[in-house]
């Protein structure tokens, strides 16, 4: 007896394979899967089957997972891989893809951008707009979502959108056409042009998605038709106030730690052969793509712990002698990058292997969280454990002498020697130390993210873990930062 599933996803990119495996486990199917992964998981194909969800890699980032469709399906997904993958920050965006909103705009800003409010707090850039008179309210639709909390913008376009299973309609008064390009048969675009061609005469754009190459016809007219219908409807509807007139697609984008990551090497190796560290290598460099093939292949003929302590050292001492540059990534916020700083050596310390780095600071100032004044030609020190929740760095003066110790709390270090990169997730707490005080910086940050949904228990958990283990531990911390001796010239 065949068994109902609810939801039907769609994978993609890099973590696909560990993915597919996680939401066949969850009782979930799969629809529009590549060749490979039929393989690997042994599943039929369903070709007029049309996903509710896409999960993939983000085009700008990727160390992050989108989840994008219809919103209970979204939700449902999300939630599952919440509970599986440990150590991921996760952002829902309101304003998903086609989502049409009443927009009261405001002006343009210093950059000749045309700014609009959709809600207390939520503005948006308008593009393809003729005037952009402040106090006018437009209809529009959103083309691209914000990843960014608090002052991240989405980008619309003027007109309504209404999405469908197989096309997305615009209400723009253009009239054009649009194809997926993963819509390739010659056959299937004329007849869809021939679907389009009397709704476009009427001014309505269409955008004919990935699932209308092999989507029923009859399907595909049925949803041209509802289209049409939902577009005459919002044409006669009287809008006063801005806000979300119709829903669009969902949308979650879920950030991925280095933990994260090898927890899906595991689960693609229950499939097929796979290399500790897999999905950092292939989302590092995309050269690295025949060298990840290699390790695949070896550790399906060697004990993988052996395997994961050799490349473990192998990569650590790469970038010893090397400029690096320190990627400090805030959930929900975008990143910062700290450096470039000359990496002097390994050291194995109290915390395991560890990196040491040194940068000259540039600029006069005040050093955040230890609020004691920076010097150009100051000296900071940083004390990289490859496996610890903290990276610590130790500021002297040009003559040797300590002016603090800052100790930010981060997600394990995930190292990409090809692209001279060392990236983390910000965990908002950070110790400071100057002489004998010692002061736990930032905690009602942590408490925000954590009422926000942004921060998981499993990471606070961690956090509170680490705090105590660094107060422990400052001596030492000291201690390995000072022996080092790398400041020499």
């Amino acid at each position: 007896m065949e068994v109902s599933i609810m939801f039907y996803y769609r994978v993609r990119g890099p973590y696909a394979t560990a993915l597919a495996k996680i939401i066949l486990d969850a009782g979930f199917g799969l629809v529009d899967v590549s060749r490979k992964i039929t393989e690997r998981l042994k599943i039929e194909e369903k070709p007029n089957i049309i996903p509710h969800a896409t999960v993939k890699e983000s085009d700008e980032d990727p160390n992050t997972l989108i989840v994008i469709g219809y919103r209970e399906a979204v939700e449902a997904l999300v939630n599952e891989l919440n509970s599986r993958i440990p150590f991921m920050v996760t952002i829902y965006e309101e304003l998903g893809p086609y989502t049409t909103v009443a927009v009261k705009l405001i002006g343009y800003d210093r950059l000749g951008r045309c700014i609009g409010k959709v809600s207390k707090g939520k503005e948006i850039i308008v593009q393809n707009i003729k005037e952009c008179a402040e106090g006018a309210l437009i209809v529009a639709h959103i083309v691209k979502p914000s990843q960014r909390l608090g002052n991240g913008r989405a980008i619309a376009l003027p007109g309504v959108a209404i999405l469908k299973d197989t096309l997305v309609l615009l209400d723009d008064k253009e009239g054009k056409i649009f194809f997926s390009e993963h819509i390739r048969d010659y056959e299937r675009k004329s007849l869809l042009n021939s679907l389009s061609s009397q709704v476009m005469r009427q001014g309505l754009s269409i955008r004919w998605r990935s699932s209308a190459k092999s989507a029923p016809l009859e399907s595909i007219a049925r949803d041209l038709e509802a289209a049409v219908r939902d577009a005459t409807k919002l044409r006669n509807m009287n809008i006063t106030e801005p806000g979300i007139v119709l829903p669009g697609e969902a949308i979650a984008f879920l950030t991925l730690s280095r933990a994260s990551k090898e927890y899906l090497d595991i689960v693609r190796s229950t499939v097929t052969p796979t290399t500790p560290y897999h999905h950092t290598f292939r989302t590092c460099r995309k050269y690295l793509d025949i060298c990840v093939d290699l390790l695949d292949y070896l550790t399906s003929k060697t004990p993988r712990d052996l395997i994961e302590r050799e490349i473990k050292e192998f990569i650590t001492h790469s970038i010893v002698g090397k400029e690096v540059i320190l990627r400090h990534e805030s959930p929900g916020k975008g990143f910062n990058e700290i450096g470039p700083m000359r990496i002097s050596k390994v050291l194995n310390t109290e915390f395991g292997l560890a990196l040491i780095g040194m940068r000259v600071i540039q600029r006069n100032g005040i050093y955040d969280g230890l609020g004691i004044e920076k010097k150009a030609g100051d000296i900071a020190l940083t004390l990289i454990p490859v496996d610890e929740w903290f990276i610590a760095h130790l500021y002297l003066d040009q003559g040797g002498l300590e002016k603090g110790v800052y100790i930010n709390i981060n997600t394990p270090p995930e190292m990409c020697p090809a692209s001279h990169v060392i990236r983390y997730l910000d965990l908002f707490v950070d110790v400071a130390v100057v002489k004998d005080n010692v002061r736990i910086v930032d905690l009602e940050q942590l408490e925000e993210a954590r009422k926000s949904g942004l921060i998981e228990e499993d990471l606070m958990l961690m956090v509170d873990e680490t705090i105590k283990k660094i107060v422990v531990f400052i001596e030492p911390i000291r201690k390995a930062l000072k022996e080092s001796q790398f400041w020499e010239q």
